[in-house]
């Protein structure tokens, strides 16, 4: 278990990476960065050419964001969400203020 998180690790850190640049450069100037970098590889090493393809598509494609007013309401619920126990572990101190 803790080989493959410790490979998929690796692969997440590329992925955010990608994301990155893409965010700074743009998703087509990443995309072909990176195949222009990885055209120089020899076939003895696999591994990372097998990802590329699949990385470059996925900067290809971008996955569309959530729409504003989803992205919204997910932060406001997750700010009620970890303000909650907060208000409980104050609520007996404010009631005693008033």
């Amino acid at each position: 278990m803790f080989g493959l998180f410790r490979s998929q690790v690796g692969r997440l850190v590329e992925l955010a990476a990608d994301d990155s640049a893409a965010r700074r450069h743009g998703r087509l100037a990443t995309a072909i960065a990176l195949v222009e970098l990885n055209a120089g590889h020899s076939p003895a090493c696999p591994a990372p050419l097998a990802e590329v393809p699949r990385r470059v598509d996925r900067l290809l494609t971008g996955e569309p964001r959530l729409p504003v007013g989803h992205r919204l309401r997910l932060t406001a619920t997750t700010l009620v969400a970890l303000s909650a126990p907060l208000l409980l572990a104050f609520a007996p101190g404010l009631r005693a203020l008033f």
